[in-house]
């Protein structure tokens, strides 16, 4: 009798630790491999935590997609891609930190313009590609394949990905909108995310 209450115990252990991984995974900083490249080395991606006022001790804060020195967009200026309507390399003399990333900019007045209101030019979902976040996935960037759409920044990993992510923007906006929540530190710390998009 007492070989079946412990066989009974151990499966119900089993049963609840499978149950319950899938949800352990998912909250996990982890990320799929097939969307990312290592974060080690030159100018790769690297998972930052956005330094936040607000935030409680043990809270986590939004990821960010910048290199091993801190800097999002691979150095680009934010506000060019508004003003200029192009990808220019940012120069690091002007630079402004924000949501745990270091911007460059070309210009003085490109940096001014950004300190004034730096969350209307940081680019959406941190700086990740915008069409891998329609498929819930981090993907760094190439950041000269940008789209501003309805006065939001979108940035994605190549030409393909982004004819795929402008084809339809309005339906691939939502689907990626609901997608990048499943990467923000819950706002109830008694909230588990569910499986499914």
């Amino acid at each position: 009798m007492k070989m079946i209450h412990y066989s009974l115990v151990a499966t119900y252990v089993v049963l609840l630790a499978t149950v319950d991984a899938p949800y352990k995974l998912m909250a996990s900083d982890a990320l799929s491999s097939k969307s990312t490249v290592p974060a080690i080395g030159l100018n790769e991606p690297l998972l930052a935590q956005a330094a936040g006022g607000s935030q409680k001790a043990g809270d986590k804060a939004p990821k960010v997609n910048v290199d091993s020195n801190g800097v999002i967009l691979k150095g680009y200026d934010a506000v060019a891609y508004f003003k200029q309507k192009r990808a220019v390399k940012g120069d690091p003399k002007y630079s402004s930190s924000y949501g745990g990333a270091t911007y460059y900019f070309a210009s003085a007045d490109d940096k001014a313009t950004f300190d004034k209101t730096p969350a209307k030019y940081a680019p959406q979902y941190g700086g990740f590609c915008a069409h891998s976040m329609t498929k819930r996935k981090l993907s760094d960037i190439d950041p000269n394949v940008f789209f501003v759409y309805k006065g939001k920044l979108y940035v994605c990993s190549s030409p393909k990905a982004g004819k795929a992510f402008y084809s339809d923007p309005d339906t691939n906006i939502k689907k990626a909108d609901k997608n990048w929540e499943f990467y923000q530190p819950p706002t109830n710390p008694g909230f588990r995310r569910e499986l499914g998009s």
